[in-house]
């Protein structure tokens, strides 16, 4: 099947509009103490409520950027059977996007991205957020090496 230039443009806005979102996330990590504190807040449950909001951004980027690399891929002529996040990312290695440590993290972060949806466990919420940052470079990396 085709894909349309034109789709393929959106999706690549969109998955570009997404990441710019979710550094604004990471970014705004550094203010949550002092904001808590002019806002006479509690920063631990600041602190939660932003992290929820990064985890939030970073489930949204992923899966807008993962199905905008496998329609791009399909429009370089590579045929996923059954597109996944997984073998999309498998297949960016094929096509030189990535290189086989970067497909190495894409493929934790997969991982991670599930644990995010299936199980909500403030623990392991915690250690997925401080990852986060390496996940937006693969990601960035992604949209770099496939910019249409």
């Amino acid at each position: 099947m085709d894909i349309d230039r034109e789709k393929l443009l959106k999706k690549y806005k969109k998955a570009s509009d997404s990441l710019i979102t979710l550094k604004e996330a990471l970014a705004s990590m550094q203010y949550v103490v002092p904001v808590a504190q002019c806002a006479q807040q509690d920063p631990e449950k600041m602190y939660r409520i932003y992290r929820d909001s990064l985890i939030q951004r970073f489930e949204y980027t992923f899966d807008t950027s993962w199905k905008y690399l496998s329609d791009y891929l399909r429009a370089q002529g590579i045929f996923i059977a059954v597109p996944s996040p997984k073998t999309t990312f498998r297949e960016s290695l094929k096509a030189k996007i990535l290189s086989a440590d970067e497909v190495r993290l894409a493929l934790e972060m997969v991982d991670d991205r599930n644990l995010t949806t299936h199980g909500y466990d403030q623990a392991l919420i915690e250690e997925i957020s401080k990852k986060i940052p390496a996940y937006a470079q693969i990601l960035e990396t992604v949209l770099q090496k496939t910019r249409i």
